[in-house]
């Protein structure tokens, strides 16, 4: 599990990056585990050198046991469902008309559940899209609307890849909605924008990077399954988002280092934090094809043999919707005591540019990365 861990961080990791130079400034919300898993059903029906393009990708050139590695997560996560409104949709879509292979069908039945869809693109591909939308709707409960636009589907369409992700969750401990303040946010040394900031105090783990002057709260969810895990630079140092330095020395090992529960100490906190919703689409197929995956998309060179006899069958598209919403709600209550008031605390005041990751604590997977900007 260790291996396909790293595999998956590297990639929300390597996503992240791709993302953060088209939008410099902007807000960022995606779901990497969402576009891991449906990648590794689509690995799953590719030959040859389709398929060592999506593990060097994928980074899961030293993973054992690849499909059963997706299963144990996507089975721990369903576990846990009942505790947050967490809704992940993970598709590739099969024009029917490809008849997929019934081996193909039946072995991925277990490691990627309802994944595999085949749908009627060549004669209905404009009520296909609709399907899908209004399905995607219904599955993340009304969060994510119109997840294809229009035309982005004909009858040409042969593959289709589609993750869609909707995150809110109640904290360990809620931040009392009176002690919410309208408060400046700094979304760059000269410019600010006001926002609901959060307060509380309590006691978590914190962390420090010398070298980059940047703090590390770890703030756990109601039940300790996911935390919401911040990076937060002391101040900001560069002419944009205070991110620059942050966001190039990022890397999967650094990340797995900086987050380790060893290096961050359990400590009494003030904490502030904006209250804030935040909404991505994102085209994911340039990404991808700039990452390394070229051949999937490529009707010449894709090799989707393993999925169906059909030949010239490639990737059409991989569109991605993410949204998240972080409010007060939590389940018990902060220790308001007035002799914790007087004693030392730290101060973790999140009053300009931050980046933040949800990670599902059993298998320390990411399962939704971001960035905040700009209310």
């Amino acid at each position: 599990m260790d291996a396909l861990r790293l595999g998956n961080t590297a990639l929300a990791i390597d996503i992240y990056k791709k993302l953060a130079e088209q939008h410099k400034t902007d807000n960022i919300i995606f779901s990497p585990l969402c576009i891991s898993t449906s990648l590794a059903l689509a690995r799953k029906g590719s030959k040859g050198n389709t398929t060592t393009q999506l593990d060097q990708v994928l980074h899961v050139e030293k993973v054992k046991d690849v499909d059963f590695g997706f299963q144990t997560i996507t089975s721990d996560l369903s576990k846990i469902s009942s505790f947050y409104s967490l809704k992940l949709v993970e598709r590739l879509y099969v024009e029917k008309t490809l008849n997929p292979l019934t081996d193909f069908v039946n072995s991925s039945k277990k490691p990627y559940p309802s994944i595999l869809e085949t749908v009627d693109f060549s004669c209905q591909p404009e009520e296909t899209r609709q399907q899908i939308n209004n399905s995607v709707k219904e599955l993340t409960d009304g969060k994510i609307e119109n997840m294809l636009e229009e035309g982005s589907v004909n009858a040409e369409t042969k593959l289709f890849l589609l993750n869609a992700a909707y995150f809110t969750g109640n904290w360990m401990t809620k931040f009392t909605e009176s002690e919410t303040k309208e408060t400046p946010f700094r979304i760059s040394k000269t410019e600010s924008k006001p926002v609901q900031m959060m307060n509380l105090e309590a006691r978590l783990c914190l962390g420090y990077i010398n070298e980059l002057k940047t703090l590390i709260l770890e703030f756990p969810y109601c039940g300790k399954h996911l935390s919401m895990i911040f990076l937060l630079p002391k101040d900001i140092m560069d002419d944009s988002t205070g991110l620059e330095q942050l966001e190039k020395e990022l890397s999967p090992e650094k990340f797995v280092h900086w987050t380790n529960p060893s290096m961050m100490a359990n400590t009494k906190v003030k904490v502030s934090i904006p209250k804030f919703e935040l909404k991505g689409c994102y085209d994911l197929k340039p990404i991808l094809t700039s990452l390394g995956i070229s051949d999937a998309f490529n009707e010449e060179a894709a090799d989707f043999s393993g999925l169906s006899e059909s030949k010239g069958i490639a990737l059409s598209q991989a569109v991605h919707k993410a949204a998240m919403e972080v409010k007060e709600d939590g389940a018990e209550e902060a220790d308001q005591t007035r002799s914790r008031v007087l004693m030392h605390k730290d101060e973790f005041i999140a009053e300009h540019p931050f980046i933040f990751v949800i990670r599902h604590n059993k298998s320390r997977n990411i399962i939704m990365f971001g960035k905040f900007c700009s209310p």
